[in-house]
């Protein structure tokens, strides 16, 4: 079957009349949402053609010799339940592809990343080494990790902060910056498990029901983490029974919140 070819698509639209819309301009959005319903759609051809494991009886030679499909994150201005079901249907599709078939998909989304481990239940197969994080660091080079197990482990903010504050409480480097983050962990545990205030978590702290030792707490943490409006005011650094409080609420949270306990090479 010979295809004619074309350069362009456009879009119109039935006015229910005798005159035309014309031409239609459409969003940025929809345009990758129509280059990927095309792209999804001969990928299924495709691999109906592989799935014959006699190359003679195949409808066409066209796809004998690939080895890859490279797909960059299709989900861009897909609402969670779309991305989803998109997210499904791939993995429906890789199932099926034959297996000298490998795919490549990149993403920034944790949810499609989340779904698709899933999906394709790799924790299971004991595909350990299929799921990669790629980081640029800060020379400009860049680094690809291996990283087990679903978006929890590998893509949430609140793991980045917890795995960067438990190690400048082991090397012992802790500076102003890091009550930030140990507020911020505390501001999105409190709203995860829906605590009005952070400050309630501090309840559970060893000591915290003496007289003013929870409202120390806090005040130690609001000072060292607020936000100056002048250069000039620069909170001191913290001192060394301070830099303890880090690690003593720090300690709570993993301890009296839900955070699972796993060795490194999970992380």
């Amino acid at each position: 079957m010979i295809v004619p070819a074309f350069s362009e698509v456009t879009f119109t639209m039935e006015t229910g009349g005798d005159t035309s819309s014309g031409k239609m301009k459409i969003s940025k959005g929809e345009e990758s949402n129509f280059i990927w319903s095309l792209f999804y759609t001969l990928l299924e051809l495709v691999i109906d053609v592989l799935q014959e494991p006699d190359h003679a009886l195949r409808s066409t030679s066209d796809y004998d010799e690939l080895k890859y499909v490279f797909i960059d994150d299709p989900v861009t201005s897909l609402d969670e339940n779309h991305l989803i079901e998109l997210a499904v249907h791939l993995a429906a599709l890789i199932k099926r592809a034959p297996d000298g078939l490998r795919f490549i998909i990149t993403t920034h989304s944790p949810l499609f990343y989340n779904v698709l481990h899933n999906e394709l239940e790799l924790k299971k197969q004991g595909k350990k080494e299929g799921c990669r994080l790629l980081e640029q660091l800060e020379d400009g080079t860049f680094r690809l990790d291996v990283k087990h197990g679903d978006s929890n482990r590998s893509f949430s903010y609140h793991l980045y902060l917890r795995r960067v504050l438990a190690e400048a409480i082991e090397q012992g480097t802790i500076e102003r910056f890091h009550f930030m983050f140990l507020r911020n962990l505390y501001e999105k545990t409190a709203a995860f498990l829906g605590y009005q205030n952070w400050g309630d978590l501090l309840n559970t702290v060893p000591g915290a029901d003496a007289p003013g030792a929870k409202q120390g707490y806090l005040n130690r943490v609001m000072q060292f983490s607020s936000h100056s409006t002048l250069s000039g005011e620069q909170v001191r650094e913290p001192s060394g029974p301070e830099k303890q409080t880090v690690k003593l609420l720090f300690d709570n949270l993993i301890n009296n919140y839900g955070f699972v306990q796993q060795d490194a090479q999970d992380g």
